[in-house]
């Protein structure tokens, strides 16, 4: 019987293959799925794939099931970091996986599905039969993980996870123009040195043979992180500085007698190079199980317009995995996969989302073509910065127009400060493709809190808040704003969720989508909440909470329930 867990792209032999890919993941042949787009691309690139969907990795019959690797193997831990996807930030186990099947995190026999961690387990297991084969990190846990890091389930920081693997080499940001480097360099016997978006691993004192005295930079060891806890803020700025991909150089970090090399990132990719992508033959609705996995349900009927993010917020790791420069796909290649999502028969005439991490910065970009700025949006917009959220509008209206589609929502998320900036786009998105509830992240209303988070003040919101006001009046509109809101964040306190509590009141908003602060590795947000101190070096507070005591989160949840009802 064919197992459920092994897939083969077409063409591909069951015995031999060019590369192998290992996902945390359910497999799902769909462009949401970071596994399924690598595949495609090295499918299209002329080479044989299978891909292993949550290996059982305690089963050595499963591993000897595999077939021969030609090339190299590829291992992710999926679409999210493994310890981000198994706890709350309250370090309490999930109790559902939303990339499995049935939301189902474990095995029969008890074990996690994706363990924590999963790159290093699965490393270590598929060692034990491909001893010679090359191993490839990649995906968000290895972008994240890179470095040394705060893993927040430990309460400690850890080496690159590079080293803790013992991988041959590591991929990080979108992996698409690197992957298909490695495979050409390894078919023509040739090493992995140098591919911009990659890291490799080595001894410390062959620094001058490996680098051959090429100029690089040099971040706090971890053994420097460990003795003064800012240095992880240290870092951090330039990790995320060096994203920008304008003049950055390869870094360095030592850990003991090993030490990390990294090479500049890949360069953004073009509109032609991401049409290319998401124009591959993806099947969207395979394999069978689709239905049975959540995330699945959530995205199956939505398209991706750009990737990328210029916000560059503390506390998020967008930017330092897709990058901080936009890349859009082009009017036609969107309506294309609008016209193939509408010819499924399970298709019921609903686009559920047309976006990316930010849906209206697509079309916009840098006047000047970039700079180091840590952010573009932040504490206003930059004036190099062009936004066309009028192309946005258009696009979305373009493909509403598109034969089979009924209905087209935005819920990927808005950026009020750039809808702002032109009104009359607001207006069409807000009336014709928000389903009553405006999802913004105004993330808080205390402006101490937003200047650590790289947010706009809280009268920027305000200003937003007028606006959506006027255009509801206008077209008599029963529509509400559903503000996204960080608690625990570094700097905030009691106070501050009292302050936020008794202003989404004053601004008559009732919402429940809050979360408590989650220390995702690689973030400034991070760095801060591990050193407890601001990027300039000074003391803030730190709230600590568990599942039997969250403080801010009680304040916050009282008021607004005593107000319920008066106020929406």
């Amino acid at each position: 019987m064919k197992n459920e867990n092994i897939f083969f792209l077409s063409h591909s032999s069951e015995k031999q293959v060019d590369i192998l890919l290992v996902t945390g993941d359910a497999y799902i042949d769909h462009p949401s799925f970071g596994i399924a787009i690598i595949s495609r691309v090295l499918e299209n690139a002329g080479y044989s794939v299978c891909i292993v969907s949550q290996p059982d990795y305690k089963n050595r019959a499963f591993l000897d099931s595999l077939p021969d690797v030609r090339l190299f193997i590829g291992v992710s831990a999926g679409n999210l970091d493994s310890v981000v996807s198994n706890y709350t930030s309250n370090r309490n186990r999930r109790k559902e996986d939303d990339y499995s099947i049935d939301g189902c995190m474990i095995f029969p026999e008890g074990h996690l599905k994706r363990p924590d961690r999963a790159s290093i387990t699965y490393v270590s297991y598929l060692k034990q039969r491909y001893k010679h084969i090359p191993i490839v990190l990649g995906g968000i846990e290895a972008s994240l993980r890179r470095f040394a890091h705060y893993d927040f389930v430990q309460d400690k920081i850890r080496q690159s996870i590079l080293l803790d693997t013992k991988a041959d080499c590591l991929v990080y940001g979108m992996g698409e123009k690197a992957v298909v480097d490695i495979a050409k360099r390894l078919d023509g016997k040739n090493d992995l040195f140098g591919i911009p978006g990659t890291a490799i691993a080595f001894d410390s004192n062959k620094l001058s043979v490996i680098t051959n005295n090429q100029p690089y930079t040099a971040l706090p060891s971890y053994e420097e992180i460990l003795s003064e806890p800012y240095n992880l803020i240290k870092a951090t700025m330039i990790i995320e500085e060096n994203m920008t991909g304008l003049s950055s150089e390869n870094l360095i970090q030592f850990s003991g007698n090993k030490a990390v090399l990294t090479f500049s990132p890949q360069k953004t990719v073009t509109q032609n190079e991401i049409d290319e992508i998401y124009n591959l033959p993806y099947r969207r609705d395979f394999p069978a199980y689709c239905e049975s996995i959540p995330a699945y349900r959530m995205i199956k009927d939505s398209i991706t317009s750009h990737r990328g993010c210029y916000g560059r917020c503390s506390f998020c790791a967008i930017a330092s995995h897709q990058g901080p420069f936009i890349s859009s796909r082009s009017e036609s290649s969107i309506i294309q996969e609008a016209l193939s999502i509408s010819e499924k028969s399970s298709f019921k005439g609903t686009i559920s989302d047309i976006g990316g991490p930010t849906a209206n910065m697509y079309g916009s970009y840098c006047s000047i073509g970039g700079c180091k700025k840590a952010n573009c949006l932040y504490p206003g917009i930059c004036k190099n910065l062009v936004i066309r959220q009028d192309i946005f509008a258009e696009v979305i209206q373009k493909v509403k127009n598109t034969k089979g589609i009924k209905h087209i929502f935005i819920n990927s998320g808005l950026r009020y400060d750039i809808m702002l900036t032109d009104e009359i786009s607001s207006e069409y998105i807000i009336v014709n493709h928000t389903s009553g509830l405006l999802k913004v992240a105004p993330e808080h209303t205390n402006n101490a809190i937003l200047q650590l988070m790289r947010k706009p003040s809280f009268t920027v919101f305000e200003r937003f808040i007028q606006l959506f006001n006027r255009i509801k009046k206008k077209n008599n509109l029963n529509y509400y704003i559903l503000p996204y809101i960080i608690l625990s964040h570094p700097g905030s306190d009691n106070n501050s969720a009292e302050e936020l509590g008794k202003t989404l009141i004053k601004h008559s908003i009732a919402t429940k989508q809050y979360q408590d602060f989650t220390p995702t590795p690689g973030t400034v947000s991070t760095a801060m909440y591990y050193a407890g101190k601001n990027v300039d070096n000074q003391p803030i507070h730190i709230p600590k909470h568990s599942s039997l005591n969250n403080p801010q989160r009680n304040i916050v949840e009282r008021l607004l329930k005593s107000n319920h009802g008066k106020n929406r």
